[in-house]
């Protein structure tokens, strides 16, 4: 009698769109290399090892069909660029005719949101895991789609044939894959026919699941150098395998069997980043999704022409600085002050990723003068001082010697500077706290930034990127 497998359905409920990234109001994104190849699969046969079909994972390397939130913060070693990043991320494998498998090379994910105004997305809650597509899927999916890299356009319908995306180099094949984004706020996980999230219609949740969470838009890619074409109406993808006395036999479908696995491993922080300080504020991004953060606990800013202004509710920061000609004690100073707590780095990664953290901060202003690109200069300041009482009068001592840079123009944006050193000098003290000085070019320009009670407080982040490789 033939025994099977214990067979998983992934019913995810569909919606409109397609799964190919496009140009989001706010974005995040993060590369990721392939890792491994298991027949795991953490979300649908949770603590079943080898009892799922084929699947290649990319990001968190210690992924396993025991894993969860937690263990992936615990063991958050990536192969993602973005190594503030644990999350984990799979996909079944790919085959050709002649059973060969196919290993991809990385996955590209984009986590978007739109219409932000009107819908605001929530941060993903710890513990969240996503399900995309239908591995036994029939028919043109309405939620993946494929790619052949030199060839026009994104397609569903099976029987492309790919050729090398440029003269004499290699075929390049994508999946892209747009994960439900509205999530029923109860279940982390999805079940056999009872799924935790589906699609927005128009931006717009439905009741049943009513938050909504960023978009994550997984493009999976094999670079296949020496190959000539691939045909996508003859290739295969794992399905759940069948156990025949005792033995596994491997089933494949074609690309509309086609699915992706999300299991998220970003922190608290991080996925709260994402969404209030990137997302829905309509923001680019990038990789600058942090592992931890500390918003300014207090700010100000002192004034030598009314040295005994106290400007600690003023939503702005104002900063002059003017050394030119008798120097800067005869000319009109304005410097801002900024007091943080000092967040916490990873305690758990391999010295080689540990090392590329550092602490950073994320201002936001210009120069309100002229159109003219500055650097502007970060001093020491102690952390004796309240925003409630400083003024020009009772201010920190200080030293004009810079602990880092700021390079600025006229376009109001996002800033960030570089404050690791000195961070981490103050760690090593015992201080739980530190303050910065932001002073002037030295050439008499003023600079307006946010302060704690401005529309965009400052930042004490901790970033650490390394570029993944894109054959």
């Amino acid at each position: 009698m033939t025994i099977l497998r214990k067979l998983i359905v992934i019913s995810v409920l569909s919606g409109t769109g397609i799964a190919s990234a496009h140009a989001a109001e706010g974005q995040s994104n993060v590369v990721c290399s392939y890792h491994h190849t298991a027949g795991d699969d953490a979300i649908m046969m949770h603590g079943m090892p080898g009892m799922a079909m084929l699947h290649d994972f990319f990001g968190n390397t210690s992924v396993d069909a025991f894993s969860n939130y937690n263990a992936l913060l615990a063991h958050p070693q990536t192969t993602c660029d973005n190594k503030s990043d644990a999350s984990a991320y799979w996909v079944p494998s790919l085959r050709l005719e002649t059973g060969e498998l196919l290993k991809p090379s990385y996955q590209k994910t984009y986590y978007q949101a739109d219409d932000v105004a009107a819908h605001p997305v929530q941060p993903f809650p710890p513990g969240l895991e996503l399900l995309a597509g239908d591995h036994h899927g029939s028919k043109p999916p309405k939620n993946i789609n494929f790619l052949c890299a030199g060839q026009p356009g994104y397609f569903n319908k099976i029987g492309r044939v790919c050729t090398p995306r440029s003269p004499g180099g290699p075929v390049q094949f994508n999946i892209g894959m747009r994960f439900p984004n509205c999530w029923d706020g109860k279940n982390l996980r999805p079940a056999v026919g009872k799924p935790n999230a589906t699609y927005a219609v128009n931006n717009a949740c439905p009741k049943d699941f009513p938050v909504k969470l960023p978009t994550v838009n997984l493009n999976a890619v094999w670079v296949l150098p020496g190959m000539k074409e691939l045909d996508t109406s003859k290739v295969g993808l794992s399905m759940d395998p069948e156990m025949h006395h005792g033995h596994t036999m491997e089933k494949w479908g074609n690309l509309y069997t086609a699915h992706g696995d999300f299991m998220n491993g970003w922190t608290v922080d991080g996925a709260r980043f994402m969404t209030e300080h990137c997302l829905n504020r309509g923001i680019q991004c990038g990789l600058k999704v942090p592992f931890s953060m500390s918003a300014v606990s207090e700010s100000s800013y002192v004034d030598s022409r009314a040295p005994a202004a106290i400007h600690a509710q003023d939503p702005q920061m104002h900063i002059v600085d003017d050394w030119t000609g008798a120097g800067r004690e005869v000319h009109p100073q304005k410097m801002a002050l900024l007091k943080f707590t000092i967040p916490a780095l990873p305690s758990n990664l391999p010295p080689e990723d540990a090392a590329l953290f550092k602490y950073m901060v994320r201002l936001h202003g210009k120069n309100t003068t002229d159109s003219a690109a500055r650097i502007l200069h970060i001093y020491a300041a102690d952390n004796s001082w309240k925003a409630s009482s400083v003024n020009w009068d009772h201010r920190p001592a200080m030293t004009y010697t810079s602990v880092a840079t700021l390079r600025h123009g006229n376009k109001e944006d996002d800033l960030y500077f570089d404050v690791d050193s000195y961070v981490r000098q103050q760690a090593a003290a015992g201080n739980k706290e530190v303050s910065f000085y932001i002073g002037g070019e030295r050439q008499g320009r003023e600079f307006v930034f946010d302060s704690a009670t401005g529309k965009v407080p400052p930042l004490l982040l901790t970033e650490g990127t390394r570029e993944t490789p894109q054959p």
